[in-house]
């Protein structure tokens, strides 16, 4: 891993492990309390398994994790930049670790993919 990528990652983990030390809106501070407790109460998987295998699937730097709630499923939500400068958003089910979803741009602000993996 090279030392961008690694300072990149160690950011990630921070804010989404870290948000309710930084300043935050109400919301954010219940989403961390409410990401915190799925994870304690096996709901959820740890957020390096769900880094890994975005990493594996989608080698690149990560941007951005997002811990979401959609319609009574718990997601990450991952935003990935590849080698070849694609921008993509990349949503993994909270408690298996499936691929739900890849959104993407492939430089003209083109593509997209859903599926499970």
């Amino acid at each position: 891993m090279n030392a961008a990528r690694a300072v990149l990652l160690s950011l990630a983990l921070l804010a989404a492990l870290a948000g309710a030390a930084l300043p935050a809106a109400a919301d954010d501070d219940r989403d961390h309390e409410r990401a915190r407790e799925a994870f304690r109460s096996g709901r959820a998987l740890p957020l390096e398994v769900i880094v890994a295998r975005a990493q594996a699937d989608f080698p690149g730097d990560i941007l951005d994790v997002e811990f979401e709630d959609e319609d009574g499923q718990i997601v990450y939500e991952i935003k990935t930049i590849t080698a070849e400068g694609r921008v993509l958003k990349l949503k993994y089910d909270a408690a298996t670790g499936d691929l739900l979803r890849v959104r993407g741009r492939n430089g003209k602000g083109e593509g997209s993919h859903h599926g499970k993996r």
